[in-house]
């Protein structure tokens, strides 16, 4: 039965477990924050359709019921009336043309922020997954320490029963291991705090995790990414609202017809002659602002100046992506060579400490030199592990400044 256990075991924990990509896939149709931008994007997609609503005809009825007193012949003491009014726009500067198109690029914008958004969180979901790891890596470091100590603190009070070894040799060494416990505790503790945090934002338990890596970065052109385009969208939308101001300044043109329909109650005799009870009324009017002190040319001027402040931000954003783009390259080789460096100094600190280990056992060195080689040894295998986690982070990185996608490159 323990032996099938065993093999069953493993088997289950990695069915259940979960790989990064299918974490950041479950992030984009669940995360809120994610939905948020979805409907935003619906609601952007509304302002547009009511932009090209603004070019059909209206179309107005209503009524109304008076009271006057006193009457007279031509002004009866009760009056009902109602009407239908259809009107239409038949030029106007190029106003709802400008509107129109402002909102095709907040349109446009909303669905660069879905995605430069969706990037941002793959970011996150990569840092805490490694994290995770790194964690990982660190508390089973620090449990093979501990369970070395305990056998050392086993071994060295066996030699005090013989006189070969004093009490201060075991309350150094149990110093050591109680030390060493809160570490694996307080680590634990980072542990469960960062797959909360990657349960928040994925949707998904992270209590177990496939392994996973990404591409080796070969040949990747550099693309501006979403947030710059956001930028972008947002300026060509305020350029617009510049053009629906200056439209204020060019003739309007309206084509309406009115037809109204009234009833008459409490006349004096011989006033009906007087009203009329059905009038349709057919008016093209043409308006034009020729002076405001120039109220739309400032304020045409000040939404240009807003557009202007928007270009320079996405010429210092494009300039900082590059710049970006360069240290997470240069980031990466240097963590090419920390990974080599890591590597040696794993292999050196276990050699030592397998030297010291035996003669430490048998009294040629002391203590202090043991639990050195012993913490060197646990430094090294953690710190080896973290720099390849930090390493496939810094791919993850080097992707989102080079304007691509960063889960495209998980294998």
């Amino acid at each position: 039965m323990k032996i099938l256990l065993v093999f069953v075991l493993p088997l289950y924990l990695f069915s259940q477990s979960v790989s990064l990509k299918t974490l950041i896939t479950h992030t984009g149709k669940h995360n809120e924050l994610i939905e948020a931008k979805e409907i935003n994007i619906k609601s952007k997609e509304q302002e547009v359709e009511a932009a090209k609503s603004a070019y059909w005809p209206t179309f107005d009825i209503g009524a109304s019921h008076s009271y006057v007193s006193p009457n007279s012949i031509v002004s009866p003491g009760q009056v009902s009336s109602a009407y239908a009014a259809l009107s239409v726009d038949l030029y106007d500067g190029g106003r709802k043309d400008a509107l129109l198109r402002g909102k095709d690029f907040e349109l446009e914008a909303s669905h660069f922020e879905k995605v430069a958004f969706e990037k941002s969180i793959t970011l996150e979901i990569v840092r805490h997954y490694y994290g995770i790891q790194k964690l990982k890596a660190t508390l089973a470091a620090l449990i093979e320490r501990s369970l070395e100590l305990k056998e050392q603190i086993k071994r060295v009070q066996k030699f005090i029963v013989a006189e070969l070894a004093t009490q201060e040799e075991v309350d150094k060494l149990q110093s050591v291991y109680d030390n060493n416990n809160y570490t694996i505790e307080n680590t634990k503790l980072s542990i469960v705090t960062s797959e909360e945090n990657l349960q928040l934002l994925s949707g998904l338990s992270a209590k177990h995790l496939k392994r996973n890596h990404f591409l080796e970065p070969k040949n990747i052109h550099f693309e501006v990414f979403e947030n710059t385009k956001i930028l972008q969208s947002n300026a060509n939308a305020v350029g617009e609202a510049s053009h629906a101001i200056d439209a204020g300044y060019k003739p309007q043109v309206n084509l309406s017809d009115t037809y109204n329909k009234s009833h008459y109650d409490d006349t004096i005799t011989g006033g009906d002659s007087f009203l009329i009870d059905n009038q349709n009324k057919l008016m093209i009017s043409v308006n034009m602002r020729i002076f405001d002190n120039g109220r739309m040319d400032r304020e045409s001027e000040a939404v240009k100046y807003q557009k202007l402040a928007l270009q320079s931000q996405i010429a210092y954003a494009k300039k900082e992506q590059r710049m970006n783009f360069r240290l997470s390259n240069k980031s990466l080789q240097t963590t090419r060579t920390k990974l080599k460096s890591a590597n040696s100094a794993l292999r050196a600190a276990k050699s030592t400490y397998s030297v010291l280990k035996q003669k430490f056992e048998v009294g040629l060195v002391d203590n202090i030199a043991f639990l050195d080689a012993l913490s060197q040894k646990t430094l090294a295998q953690a710190r080896y592990k973290n720099t390849i986690y930090d390493y496939e982070i810094g791919k993850s990185i080097y992707y989102y400044y080079a304007g691509k996608d960063p889960k495209e490159y998980i294998r």
